[in-house]
């Protein structure tokens, strides 16, 4: 029985030993988050290092320095610790996700994309992730792959706006425009005050020439938002469109108002000015 105690012993030393380094590394991690928020990055950064380097394997740290990197603007040191945080702990999707963003900030899309797709393989529920593949694949035309993966952020969550918007957005340029209208419906009732949704299904009743559904949706898109130059044109080309012209040439004049860049050209084209 001695003999087992004895060579038990240095296994329990051991253990005590990683559990000490740990300890002593979360509490550093700790004082660095403390840090963080009362604005001071440069000593929360001292105490990530601190943290690293009593235990080299703490992802949170390398995670957390990462983060601090980056709001430094640093994007290289916040680059190459948000890869050791991933390589430490392959299942951390956040990591690889704020990882992928940036990238993109840094103009590398390709591997910006490669490190979302890979969040999304390991968890398909992780909204934002299909968000971001959703806009990067709407941006670079692939209007179906944009789609599918705004359809996968719908399953998730169906009752945040801004997946319908943007798919809405991807119908509306593969010509359905039903399908489009269907999707801004959604996006308005899921947030009844955000402008930007009467201001898309404006768009689309325009192009099917419904142009009172049109003037209608962009009435209420004024309401909410009065300094948006960008419906008062919309509004006024499909007043015109209905021989409204001095209603028209009012919303032209307004948006002129607001500084929008083409409403001197609308004026001079159609108000006679």
């Amino acid at each position: 029985m001695k003999r087992i105690l004895l060579a038990a012993l240095p296994a329990l030393l051991i253990f005590s030993s990683c559990a000490q380094k740990h300890n002593e590394s979360e509490a550093h991690l700790i004082k660095g988050n403390d840090f963080v928020l009362n604005g001071d990055f440069a000593s929360a950064r001292k105490e990530y290092e601190v943290a690293l380097k009593i235990d080299t394997a703490n992802w949170r740290a390398s995670y957390e320095l990462a983060g601090v990197y980056e709001l430094e603007g640093d994007f290289t040191n916040a680059l190459y610790y948000f890869n050791r945080a991933v390589q430490i702990n392959p299942k951390f999707m956040l990591g690889y996700y704020n990882k992928a963003n940036l990238e993109e900030t840094m103009g590398d899309e390709k591997a910006s994309m490669a490190d979302l797709k890979h969040t999304i393989e390991n968890r398909k529920d992780f909204f934002l992730a299909l968000i971001a593949v959703g806009r990067k694949e709407f941006t670079a035309g692939n209007l179906k792959e944009a789609v599918s993966a705004l359809d996968d952020a719908i399953k998730v969550r169906q009752d945040f706006y801004l997946p319908y918007s943007m798919r809405g957005s991807c119908k509306f340029r593969m010509g359905d425009i039903a399908g489009a209208i269907e999707d801004f419906n959604m996006e308005i009732k899921t947030q009844p005050g955000h402008a930007m949704g009467y201001v898309n299904r404006g768009v689309a009743h325009g192009e099917i020439q419904d142009y009172r559904a049109a003037i209608s949706d962009f009435d209420t898109a004024i309401t909410l938002d009065p300094s948006w130059s960008q419906a008062y044109i919309y509004r006024g080309q499909f007043l015109f469109n209905l021989k409204s012209k001095d209603s028209a040439c009012a919303d032209f004049r307004k948006a002129e108002t607001l500084h929008h860049p083409q409403a001197a050209a609308y004026i001079k084209q159609n108000c006679g000015k």
